[in-house]
């Protein structure tokens, strides 16, 4: 699955690393190796969502990785650490921690982690936002877009907490939806689409669903559902 989502965190990638991918042609049975550019990968996004959802089933993964350690201190607490004398036990150490005190226990709470996609907007988008919120976390892009944090839009729309039936906004981290008691689908959808109008009426800036909606007959489609 990682290829599907080009799953990341932490300031890095699963494209960064991929060689390739070996899939299964449904139609013909054939095997196909698909390099890293044919992957079409984005954020959160590949031509496997897209183009050959239906078409390919994923078989393994090739990954290059350097033998030379770099690390990626751009993301929350990894940013405190010297990059000249951290070790990847650090690292490994600094994670975890963000995630123990951040992320709910699935155990406790059920989730799927990260619900909206952080959004990426144009430069000048990114301009006019910071203006009036100096303060809100962004990442530039290598194509000069801005990616925004939507845990911090959502956080400064008040809505840590904010529950819909059964369903509940995380109070350490925005960005998830939890099952807080008994919730059921249409719980999440409501609550889903509260988020993203509290936010678009706020900022201009419209969340997207990372998870993937599945209805009764197959998957639909996130933004339309929450929209």
């Amino acid at each position: 699955s990682s290829p599907i989502q080009n799953i990341g965190a932490y300031g890095v990638e699963f494209k960064q690393f991929c060689l390739y991918v070996d899939c299964v042609d449904l139609h013909s049975g054939e095997s196909v190796r698909l390099g890293n550019s044919d992957c079409r990968f984005g954020y959160r996004d590949s031509i496997f969502k897209h183009d050959y959802q239906n078409r390919y089933a994923i078989t393994g993964i090739g990954l290059r990785l350097p033998k030379q350690w770099s690390p990626v201190l751009t993301y929350g607490d990894l940013t405190r650490l010297s990059p000249d004398t951290v070790t990847p036990r650090q690292v490994f150490d600094a994670v975890c921690h963000m995630r123990r005190t951040k992320l709910p226990d699935p155990k406790e709470y059920g989730n799927a982690g990260s619900f909206f996609k952080n959004p990426v907007i144009t430069a000048q988008e990114a301009s006019a936002l910071f203006i009036h919120y100096p303060d809100a976390p962004r990442y530039p892009q290598t194509d000069g877009q801005v990616k925004l944090a939507a845990g911090w839009l959502i956080d400064r729309c008040d809505m840590k907490g904010h529950r819909v039936g059964g369903a509940a906004v995380h109070r350490h981290q925005a960005l998830v939806l939890i099952n807080e008691h008994n919730a059921t689908s249409e719980d999440v959808v409501k609550l889903a689409h509260e988020v993203r109008q509290r936010v678009g009426e706020k900022f201009n800036v419209w969340l997207e669903p990372e998870v993937r909606f599945i209805g009764s007959v197959g998957e639909v489609n996130a933004v339309e559902t929450i929209a």
